[in-house]
């Protein structure tokens, strides 16, 4: 089999759900490292993770002047800083927030100019934060021999999730993902790279009435490269999600 390159632009390996007890569980006294998608509030006081608890910085003015949003939280904190009556743990911010707050959610048509490499892999796959926020971790073809290199060719790829037209009795929304690049459109792209984005789907549940189901993402995938005319490898992937299981 090919061996592949493989970077991480945006972190691959972060919890995507964690609570405070699970936090009080570890043997080590010393720090703990701490990588998790959350959201800003909107005072910039503190960040929450999906199920409720409070990341709040050690430093506050560290976020004050970031905006509201869904970001990338890297940090450490020790035992004596999770605090379980208020479901909250302060840490230190081992880098700056990343903001992955993705394109608006819309029903216009985009084509792709590129086949991503899976919808799912192993445990990486799309997740909804809450009810209304889609988090999905794309798994997009980049270029590259440096990590400086990718991360200026990612710079030129856009992800957006369209939808498919939603009728009257609809249970099952249908979300299109299509990598869409800006520059170098047609060469080829073999570098596997990992980029977290956010999507908010308030508007778009909304016209469901409270009926919906399943959330069905679509894709071109291609496990070796980008390439969207490769009869060989190219195919239509998917990925559901259990909407009717989601209680927050």
């Amino acid at each position: 089999m090919k061996q592949m390159k493989f970077f991480l632009v945006a972190w691959m390996v972060v919890v995507m759900g964690m609570s405070v007890t699970s936090c009080m569980k570890g043997e080590d006294n010393g720090p703990q490292n701490l990588s998790v998608i959350a959201r800003l509030d909107y005072y910039n006081s503190s960040f929450k993770m999906m199920d409720g608890t409070k990341l709040v910085p050690t430093d506050p003015s560290s976020i004050m002047l970031l905006n509201s949003g869904m970001y990338i939280v890297n940090g450490q904190y020790n035992q004596e800083d999770v605090n379980v009556s208020t479901a909250s743990i302060t840490l230190t911010l081992t880098s700056t927030p990343t903001k992955i707050d993705g394109a608006a959610v819309t029903s216009m048509e985009q084509t792709p100019d590129a086949a991503i490499y899976a919808l799912d892999y192993q445990n990486v796959y799309p997740f909804l934060f809450d009810k209304n926020t889609l988090i999905v971790p794309a798994m997009i073809w980049s270029k590259g021999t440096t990590n400086a290199e990718v991360a200026e060719d990612v710079k030129k790829h856009t992800v957006y999730i369209t939808y498919d037209e939603i009728k009257e009795g609809d249970t099952e929304l249908v979300l299109n993902l299509n990598d869409v690049i800006s520059e170098d459109k047609t060469e080829k792209r073999e570098v596997l790279t990992i980029v977290h984005q956010s999507y908010d789907l308030a508007s778009v549940i909304a016209q469901f009435d409270g009926k919906l189901k399943k959330i069905t993402i679509k894709a071109k995938i291609n496990g070796t490269n980008n390439k969207l005319d490769d009869a060989n490898y190219t195919k239509d992937g998917k990925f559901e999600i259990d909407y009717s299981k989601i209680t927050q």
